[in-house]
């Protein structure tokens, strides 16, 4: 089962930014717009730029090696992965595409099992786990840590929330909206009503 727990988070992030976008043109004692309305205008006009003095850190755990090999793509985000060199990984589960029915689910599960027993085989025979890991499946469960800024936040949400974005990052990204949106409104909020808008360029794909 997906988890997305949040760690860590600029605090007062809203006021953070918007103080921030004031001293840009001095009306840090002349401006009449309150946060909200500041930061909600910002976004409207592309300058994001001054998102990026807020961060957040998230841990994920019950995905996919898969749906971690897409997030670790975001080259702005920093990552910490659960090390299938160091670790024995013999009791991380298989996950369940929703595709999958119970007759190809069952094979899946049969299969994965016996990869298991070779694998924890290889490491009684003293192959390191390194390349015992070799044998596992991209559709093995891991966990790891993200930090980004929220304007790459907003990035990854954009992209990875459209109706295109495989299932599974959709889930996890769908939590972290849920929980920025809470966190920091005026920055997030919009998201929530734009996920079906043309899906941007990734950058770097």
């Amino acid at each position: 089962m997906i988890q997305v727990i949040l760690l860590s988070i600029t605090p007062e992030s809203e006021a953070l930014i918007a103080r921030c976008a004031r001293v840009s043109h001095r009306s840090e004692s002349r401006g009449t717009e309150n946060d909200w309305e500041l930061i909600s205008k910002l976004i409207k006009l592309g300058h994001e730029s001054i998102l990026e003095h807020a961060v957040a850190t998230f841990e994920i755990s019950g995905i996919s090696r898969a749906c971690a090999n897409q997030l670790t793509r975001h080259r702005l985000a920093s990552f910490v992965q659960e090390s299938q060199r160091y670790v024995n990984v013999a009791d991380r589960a298989l996950i369940r595409p929703p595709t999958f029915f119970a007759e190809a689910w069952a094979e899946a599960q049969e299969l994965y099992q016996r990869v298991l027993v070779l694998y924890e085989k290889y490491l009684q025979q003293v192959i390191p786990k390194e390349d015992a890991r070799f044998i596992l499946p991209i559709g093995a469960e891991t966990r790891l840590v993200i930090t980004a800024n929220f304007r790459e936040c907003r990035h990854i949400l954009r992209l990875r929330l459209h109706a295109t974005a495989q299932w599974e990052i959709r889930e996890v990204c769908r939590e972290i909206l849920n929980i920025l949106a809470r966190e920091a409104p005026s920055v997030f909020e919009d998201l929530k009503e734009g996920l079906l808008t043309p899906r941007p360029r990734e950058r770097g794909s």
